[in-house]
């Protein structure tokens, strides 16, 4: 049986051959797509105080209760200094106050003796003036006697030179049978209890910082998280990065380790296994209004991930786009 052409063309549309069937794809949401980022900076562990503890008065070093490597609490005696000279400073202090005392009592009997006098006319009125000058003179040299008093004992407080906060000692200057003078430097002490993680970030990544992934410290195969503390807002000369401060969150790193600030973010990039060619560009297919719409990135290279600025609902075919063409019509599933 012979069929002639038009009777042929007929009997194919009917059978559906020749018509473009829907090409099946997955699609997904651009959002969940975006490639994530890991980001990295040098860092290193500094100490929030480095301290030289110096004395703070004039005697003879008695006894070095440290020596370097110890830890110490905050207020531990480090170095007792001779407190001969300032506990003899302190008892004459307070005994020129109870002479004082006496006078004061003796100067106030005189007043009152005058006052009585002048009232039956026996005193004139300078003698008076004369008593009440003397007792005002005497208070305000007990107000004076009082400060002496109060400045003796911080002298004698001071022989014994205390950490000023939870430390390990680094240096020991101190030595027993030496002269300290103010400012001979006896200890120098590192903060144990307060420490950060100093980075230099390049300016294009400190942006969102607070708010990035898995922000961590890593040092020698471990990872420490961390949180940010503080950020300047200068670009420092010499390196052209802005200087950061992190904060532990549990377990800390030893002061002084070196290593890097490490996050991740997630970026507008997308994979470059969703980056396809049409003609000489080089773009995505997302699917609108169940056809395909290829999609040129500007700036695309062949091999290299894109950034795509585009809603992150905008569907994105992520399977099946190899074989897509402009306008198809797509069968589509999400992934």
């Amino acid at each position: 049986m012979k069929f002639t052409f038009p009777l042929l063309l007929a009997v194919l549309l009917c059978s559906g051959v020749g018509q473009a069937q829907p090409v099946p794809v997955a699609v997904e949401r651009l959002g969940n797509l975006r490639v994530e980022r890991e980001l990295r900076a040098p860092a290193s562990v500094l100490s929030a105080n480095r301290t030289v503890v110096t004395s703070e008065v004039t005697a003879l070093i008695k006894a070095v209760l440290a020596d370097v490597g110890a830890s110490v609490k905050k207020g531990a005696i480090l170095v007792r200094l001779d407190s001969d000279n300032a506990s003899l400073a302190l008892a004459q202090a307070r005994a020129q106050l109870e002479a004082l005392d006496a006078q004061i009592v003796q100067a106030k009997w005189r007043l009152e003796q005058a006052e009585d006098l002048l009232a039956r006319n026996f005193m004139s009125d300078d003698e008076l003036v004369g008593r009440q000058t003397d007792l005002a003179v005497l208070q305000a040299n007990r107000h004076g006697q009082q400060v002496a008093i109060q400045v003796a004992e911080l002298a004698l407080a001071r022989t014994n030179i205390r950490a000023p906060f939870d430390a390990t000692v680094v240096q020991r200057q101190a030595q027993v049978g030496n002269f300290a003078q103010p400012g001979t430097q006896l200890f120098t002490l590192v903060q144990t209890h307060a420490r950060e993680v100093d980075a230099e970030l390049d300016p294009r990544y400190s942006t969102g910082l607070a708010s990035v992934l898995n922000l961590r410290y890593v040092s020698f195969g471990r990872e420490y998280p961390i949180e940010l503390l503080r950020l300047s807002n200068v670009i420092e000369k010499d390196t052209r990065k802005l200087r950061a401060r992190f904060s532990f969150k549990d377990d800390t790193a030893p002061i002084g380790s070196s290593g890097e600030i490490a996050w991740t973010e997630i970026s507008g990039v997308v994979p470059v296994t969703l980056i396809v060619q049409r003609g000489s560009a080089f773009g995505v297919f997302v699917a609108q209004n169940g056809k395909a719409a290829f999609l040129e990135i500007p700036g695309a290279q062949e091999g290299r991930p894109a950034v795509l600025n585009l809603p992150d609902d905008t569907l994105i075919v992520s399977r099946g786009h190899v074989r897509l063409q402009d306008g198809d019509d797509l069968l589509t599933t999400s992934e």
